[in-house]
């Protein structure tokens, strides 16, 4: 009786050894790196086409002329792609890199002549009479980083938000534009207990302010 006793303890000991161990080592043992793709319609970012012209350039005399003519031009975002790469350090944080590239459509705008100073007249619609021209106009590629933070975490569901930067970097040369914003996940989700997972965030930085959906890969 007294040998069954110490044996019942010695292996309800060693099972509590195991239990510890395993909690120590769980996070240890999963996949803490993944891999993501997404996509989206962000809310449209305008960007004037004098924001990077200097005074007494090409660029700046073509645009005086087209603002004495009532004109103006205006640019919006178009659907964007997101790569990203994360490495988990615990439970709760994850350290991601990405890279954001989208498109921008054009439009040329006759204004009723007469326009006053400070009346935003460029950028308000209800002052366009005439569309005089569209077209596609180049990409915008925004590299950066984030630090996202796990608030919950389960087997199937994992809940978080995340800040950092990012590099806003437009491409042509009459109207380069570089410039650090931030970039915020104010509220995304996994859904997925083994490699392949689907991915669903709520965005606002450089690629606008709008959903995003994907696939992720865990390794």
């Amino acid at each position: 009786m007294k040998n069954l006793f110490r044996l019942i303890s010695a292996v309800a000991a060693l099972a509590l050894a195991l239990g510890a161990n395993a909690q120590q080592t769980s996070f240890a043992d999963e996949h803490r790196y993944s891999l993501e793709i997404s996509t989206g319609c962000p809310f449209p970012m305008t960007i004037s086409s004098h924001s990077s012209h200097e005074p007494g350039s090409a660029e700046y005399d073509k645009w005086m002329q087209m603002r004495n003519d009532g004109q103006s031009k205006v640019e919006t975002t178009y659907p964007n792609l997101t790569v990203m790469f994360s490495w988990r350090i615990d439970r709760h944080l994850e350290i991601s890199l990405f890279c954001n590239a989208h498109g921008y459509t054009y439009a040329i705008r006759q204004h009723p002549k007469g326009y006053t100073e400070g009346m935003n007249w460029d950028y308000d619609i209800n002052t366009v009479t005439e569309v005089l021209e569209r077209g596609y106009k180049n990409m915008a590629v925004v590299p950066g980083a984030i630090i996202k933070y796990y608030w919950y975490n389960r087997d199937f569901w994992k809940w978080y938000s995340g800040a950092g930067v990012g590099y806003f970097v437009y491409g042509e040369a009459p109207l380069f534009d570089t410039r650090i914003v931030p970039e915020l996940i104010l509220a995304g989700t996994h859904f997925g207990r083994r490699h392949l997972y689907g991915v669903a965030e709520f965005t606002l930085g450089a690629s606008g302010l709008g959903p995003q959906l994907g696939l992720g890969y865990r390794f």
